[in-house]
Parts: C-alpha cells; sequence; structure tokens
C-alpha cells in the first residue's frame, strides 16, 4: 500500500558523500517504508560543476541537503571557494590559506583547517543550491544551514526573539580582549568555540580565578614552521599554563570564534548532562541524554547515553515542557524540516538554555520516537507534507 495520495513515487536526491552514513541510513529508512531510493549527488559534482540540479531534477523531486563533513577532497573544495570569497569582516581579520596551500594539503586527521575560510566556501555552494533549486522542494533549505553554522548569528536570533540562551560576550578577537570582557562583564568562566565548527571541534571551556587559569578541551597544538596547527581528538585535553592558553585562544580568534557564559549543567549519574532534541515540522521527537565527568558532552567522545525518561522525572513536567516548548519555537524560527537542538539544565535542575542548534543533528542511530529512527520520522514527515500538497492541488483543480 502507497503511503502518497497521489501514488506517483517520491522522487528524491540528497546532496552529499559517497560512501557516508548519513546518507546510508537516510536510504535505510526510505527502504524500510518501501519507498524508492534518493538519487546522490556528490558534492565535488556540485562544486566542480559536473553536475547541474536543474538538469536531474523534476518539478515534483524533493532535495535533501547533507552534512558536508568527514571528506578530505570536499574539505579542500570548499576551502579553495573560500580562498575566492569576499570576507565581510575586512580582509585580514582571520586566518586564510591561499590556493595553491590548498592543492599542496594533505589529509591529516583530526586536523583543524581554517573553518572560517571553509565556512565562505560552503556559503557559496548553499548559494549555488538556492539558486537552482525552489524552496518549497527543498528538505532543509541553505538559508537556514548558513545561519544555523554561524554560531553568532544563529544565537543572535535566538536572544531576539526571547529564546533561554547563555549570555553572549560579543566578538572576542584574541586572549588579551577574552581577559578584558570577562572582567568587564564579571564573568570566571566562558565556553570558547569556533564560531563555524561541530562536533566540539575548537570547543575550550575556560575559566579563571585570580591568576589560575584553566582550559578544557579536545583541541591539541602542534608547533609548525607556518605556526601553530590544531587538531581535534578525543582525548579531553587540560591546560593551565597562562602561556599556553593564550597560544590556544589566539589560534581559535584567527578562525571567529563565539564566546558565552559557562553555564554549569544539571547532574545526573555523578555526572554533568546536556539533552539532543530533534524537532521534525517544529515539534520535538527524538532525545537522547549525553552524560559526561567533562564540560564536553558530545557522544563521538565516548560519552554516555542515557534516556531523557529518567531524566524528565528527575527535572519535573514543567522544567522538561517548558525546555521543549523553547526549543520548538527555537525550530519554527527556521523553514527546514528538521532541527538537532542542544539544550541545557542549570545546576538547579530549574532553569534551561540553548546552547546550540544543528542543520544536520539527526544523526542518533538507534534512538528511537513511536518506533521510529530520526530518518523515517522525517521522511513520514516529508510524506504528510507531500500528501496535504497532493489534497491542496486536488481540491484547486475542482474548484476550477
Amino acid at each position: 500500500m502507497s503511503l502518497l495520495e497521489n501514488k506517483r513515487p517520491l522522487e528524491l536526491v540528497v546532496i552529499g558523500n559517497s560512501g557516508d552514513k548519513r546518507v546510508a541510513l537516510f536510504q535505510q529508512a526510505l527502504a524500510k517504508l518501501d519507498l524508492p531510493q534518493a538519487r546522490l549527488v556528490d558534492y565535488l559534482d556540485v562544486i566542480t560543476g559536473r553536475v547541474v540540479l536543474v538538469d536531474v531534477l523534476t518539478p515534483d523531486t524533493v532535495v535533501r541537503i547533507e552534512s558536508p563533513g568527514r571528506n578530505f577532497e570536499v574539505e579542500q573544495a570548499l576551502l579553495a571557494l573560500g580562498a575566492e570569497s569576499e570576507e565581510p569582516e575586512g580582509n585580514g581579520v582571520y586566518t586564510r590559506l591561499s590556493r595553491r596551500a590548498i592543492e599542496l594539503l594533505s589529509f591529516e586527521k583530526g586536523r583543524i583547517l581554517p573553518s572560517r575560510q571553509w565556512y565562505l566556501g560552503y556559503c557559496t555552494v548553499l548559494a549555488l543550491i538556492a539558486r537552482q533549486v525552489a524552496p518549497a522542494r527543498l528538505f532543509n533549505l541553505p538559508a537556514d544551514i548558513q545561519l544555523m553554522f554561524d554560531k553568532r548569528a544563529c544565537h543572535a536570533l535566538l536572544s531576539e526573539q526571547g529564546i533561554a540562551v547563555p549570555a553572549s560576550l560579543g566578538p572576542v578577537y584574541s586572549y588579551e580582549e577574552l581577559r578584558a570582557r570577562m572582567q568587564e562583564k564579571h564573568c570566571s568562566q566562558v565556553f570558547v568555540k569556533l564560531a563555524h565548527g561541530s562536533s566540539a571541534s575548537g570547543v575550550v571551556a575556560y575559566r579563571c580565578k585570580g591568576a589560575r587559569q584553566q582550559a578544557i578541551t579536545t583541541v591539541q597544538m602542534v608547533d609548525s614552521v607556518d605556526g601553530t596547527r590544531l587538531y581535534n581528538s578525543r582525548t579531553i585535553q587540560v591546560y593551565e599554563q597562562p602561556a599556553v592558553i593564550r597560544k590556544l585562544i589566539d589560534a581559535l580568534c584567527e578562525q571567529r570564534v563565539q564566546v558565552e557564559q559557562w553555564i554549569p549543567k544539571a547532574g545526573y549519574a555523578n555526572k554533568t548532562f546536556d539533552v539532543r532534541v530533534l524537532t521534525v515540522e517544529g515539534q520535538a521527537h527524538h532525545s537522547i541524554a549525553r552524560l559526561s565527568h567533562s564540560p564536553l558532552t558530545n557522544l563521538h567522545l565516548l560519552n554516555d547515553r542515557e534516556s531523557t525518561e529518567k531524566i524528565r522525572e528527575r527535572l519535573g513536567e514543567t522544567v522538561w515542557t517548558c525546555a521543549l516548548a523553547d526549543c520548538q519555537r527555537a525550530a519554527r524560527l527556521f523553514r527546514s524540516l528538521y532541527t538537532g537542538i542542544d539544550l541545557l539544565f542549570t545546576a538547579d535542575m530549574r532553569r534551561h538554555a540553548i546552547v546550540e542548534m544543528n542543520a544536520f543533528g539527526d544523526l542518533l542511530p538507534g534512538l528511537l520516537h513511536n518506533g521510529h529512527d530520526t530518518y523515517t520520522t522525517e521522511v513520514l514527515a516529508l510524506v504528510q507534507r507531500t500528501n496535504k500538497e497532493a489534497v491542496l492541488m486536488k481540491s484547486d483543480v475542482n474548484h476550477d
């Protein structure tokens, strides 16, 4: 029995990378629902112009944009596009690689390449997709992805809309400026995040009390002939020497950072936690608690997962419901079908704050809600949306 009211097959195109786990899980969801497999268009083909989207789409095709991450060739191509992009904040503010330097790069596991340059290149690709695909035919919108990949802009939007977020310290361009801003704001601990990073890349939990300082991060620093190189790892690093912390913060600031008040998180099972919430069509669906002994709770750091049912009991229904309502308000600021939201609760379990909006925050393997994984839930929502469109079109024809 077809899920679709109009009986026509659902035509889907996924812009992603061959061999990517996200693409595979999405295709599995389609197969589970007896829907045709999506056509995969590689990011590299879009970037190089080998595939022009308008040539492969029909008026009924729906396009899903997947994460471009974890593919070195794509990363190089986006950096190359970024090298040609104008910097809105002025030349020389952030570090850049020349096209020649990008061509000479070889893959180094965990290396953090200029994320601002990468972002500007990705914005070029998103603009290209937006020009070729009508918004109504998009699973997730390029403008939404662009905004969610800019932590400064996304935080500002949520704050303007009255959604609970940690206080921002504003633009910071160096270690000295960070220290001065913290003193000015009477703030002793902050999160310093790469403005265009993801998955804890370039995130530092920094605190200072008098002469004592501490920076907790996954970033390792290596001195080289071309300066300090930064690498992500799965090992938590704790830096306490002021000169080392200065070097780390300055290196991150060269790639553009977002700085926010570090709000102590609620605890559970002798660890602190936050919650990843998946919203679909503006409604909260899947959620999972992420538990850690460190301030960094990302699951790829081998932190523990916990059912939110137990967390919900501990928090109480009023606090939980209020937090989910804020997540839904935040999601509805965007027109994309889904968002992943990182949500914290304060140590006293009375308040909450949204700390991240993730454009590709649905990679939660094995997590079910109403019997469906994240990708199946999204596909069912798309089918429902498509069926509504079919009913409206039929109604228009009958009225004519």
